[in-house]
């Protein structure tokens, strides 16, 4: 199974064409969310969430899915919808849009899925990335 070596969360990113690097803006690790308000239309939080993998020779050229855990330290479990990927390279990143809504305020761990396609078991990474939801004023910035 592909190894994360990388797992963060942002709010934006830019891919240079020549040089292939990638820029990440705003790494968030916490959300100030306003009491009492409405989670937002279509039940995900406009973020980018980057993935970057190590393929053993065997798994390049293979198929796997991927989804994105917004785990709570209370047990509570959010997930994307899967993904499919047919990587080429050793390395492999993936960049998908929209966090799942955290269903209460809390401390989270953003976390990755990864099966082999056409399996029907989920195998969690242990790459993790923090985050904390928090009630705050309508004055405080939505994201750090």
């Amino acid at each position: 199974m592909p190894r994360c070596y990388l797992l963060t969360l942002c709010s934006g990113s830019s891919l240079d064409q020549q040089s292939n690097n990638v820029t990440l803006f705003n790494l968030v690790e916490q959300i100030n969310v306003p009491p009492g308000a409405p989670p937002p239309q279509g039940g995900a939080l406009p973020l980018e969430i980057h993935a970057y993998f190590l393929l053993s020779g065997e798994e390049v050229g293979k198929e796997f899915e991927a989804r994105v855990a917004l785990v709570s330290t209370s047990g509570l479990e959010t997930y994307t919808d899967g993904f499919k990927h047919r990587p080429i390279t050793p390395r492999y990143r993936i960049r998908t849009y929209g966090l799942p809504v955290p269903p209460v305020v809390g401390s989270y761990d953003v976390r990755i899925d990864l099966r082999p396609e056409g399996d029907g078991s989920w195998k969690r990474d242990d790459a993790a990335w923090p985050l904390l939801v928090v009630e705050a004023s309508d004055t405080a910035p939505l994201m750090h």
